[in-house]
Order: C-alpha cells, then structure tokens, then sequence
C-alpha cells in the first residue's frame, strides 16, 4: 500500500504542471485601483474632451482606418470613444440650439425683456408724475399760508373764528 502512494511522484507533478503553465501564459497583471473621487474622475475627462479638436479627431480617424490587426483597436477604443461622446454633445447642443422650440422660447425671453424694459419706463414716470403732483400741492400749500398771513386783504373770512392764539382764564 505505501508504493502506491507515493507524495514524491504527485509533487513532481504538480510541478511539471507549474512549469508548463508559467511556461505559457503570461499572469495578468493586477489592476491598480482609482482612489481618485468623483469630481476629479469628471474634470480629467472633461479636460480630455476639451483637449479633443478637430484635428485630433481627423487624427484619430485616420489611425482607425490604417488599423489592421484588432488587437489595436482596443488601444484606441478609449480615444475613440471619448471623441464619439464629444460629437453626440456637439450633436445634442446643435439639435437643440436649431430646435423650433428652443428659437421660440428665445424670441418669448426678447419679448419679455422688451416689455420689461417698457413697463419699468411707464411706473417711472407715472411715480415721476405723482411726486412732481405731491411736490406742488404742498409748495401750494404753503405759498397760499405765507400770502394770507403776510397780507390783509387775503384773509379768508373764516379766519376769525380759528384764531391761533390761545385765550387765557
């Protein structure tokens, strides 16, 4: 029973196994992960898109094309696809900018703006009005005070019985 299991035989070939294997293939290497937050992942691919011109896109356009081998296409798929996500927001902002919609909502915004501008003219000069109106009532007021008192013959009939004077006990 001891020579059919013998530990020295199945460990030579566990390494036979191992060798050939290391032989092979290569190990993967381990990826390194991105402790970088949100914000920063965002504005680095921000910063890439807007590093994108069209130039380089005509660049990367014409790599695509003198590609042969597939293997090659991954090392460009993240240009490629960072360019593709440039264009559908040039595309988007385009559509929108050239919608219907869009040039009414902006005509309504000229407009109000235009009414605006109007409306705050008009309350200007109806409040204008309504004090030049206070300003002259009260001037009135007082020149018709100044020219009774000052002069007898602008007493007004009733001012005899309403004498400022106060009478004594």
């Amino acid at each position: 029973m001891a020579g059919r299991f013998d530990p020295s035989r199945i460990m030579q070939g566990f390494q036979g196994l191992t060798d050939n294997f290391a032989s092979d293939y290569e190990l993967p290497s381990i990826p390194v992960p991105d402790n970088r937050s949100r914000t920063e992942v965002r504005e680095d691919f921000e910063r890439k898109l807007e590093e994108l011109d069209f130039e380089s896109i005509e660049l990367l356009k014409e790599k695509a094309d003198s590609i042969i081998e597939p293997d090659e296409f991954f090392k460009l798929k993240d240009d490629l696809e960072n360019s593709l996500v440039k264009f559908l927001r040039f595309y988007r902002t385009f559509q929108d900018l050239n919608s219907e919609e869009s040039r009414k909502v902006a005509l309504k915004e000229k407009e109000l703006k235009l009414e605006a501008k109007h409306d705050w003219r008009s309350k200007f000069r109806l409040f204008f009005f309504r004090i030049l109106a206070s300003v002259l009532l009260v001037v009135t007021l007082f020149a018709i005070g100044y020219i009774e008192h000052q002069y007898d013959w602008a007493r007004l009939p009733m001012t005899k019985y309403f004498s400022p004077t106060v009478i004594q006990p």
